[in-house]
C-alpha cells in the first residue's frame, strides 16, 4: 500500500502545474499520504507537519517545492 500511495503522490505532483487550484491539489496530496498506514513514526510526523503547514495557507509558489520535498523524504 505504501508504494502505491507514493506512486499516486508522484502522479499528483506531475499534474501540479496544470491543476486549476494549487492549494486544493496540495491538500489532495496530503489526504492521499495521510490515509497510508505503513508509515514509520518519523514519516507520520512529517506528513502531519505538512498538513499543519498547509493550514497556514503558504504562498502558492511554495506549494510544489514543499510537496516534492515531502515525497523525496518518504521515498
Amino acid at each position: 500500500m505504501r508504494s502505491q500511495i507514493l506512486a499516486d503522490g508522484r502522479k499528483m505532483l506531475r499534474g501540479f502545474a496544470s491543476a486549476p487550484d494549487a492549494r486544493r491539489h496540495a491538500q489532495a496530496l496530503y489526504t492521499e499520504l495521510a490515509r497510508g498506514e505503513d508509515w514509520s513514526k518519523a514519516e507520520e510526523e512529517r506528513i502531519i507537519a505538512f498538513g499543519l503547514w498547509l493550514q497556514s495557507r503558504p504562498a502558492l509558489a511554495e506549494l510544489k517545492p514543499r510537496c516534492e520535498h515531502l515525497l523525496q523524504q518518504l521515498a
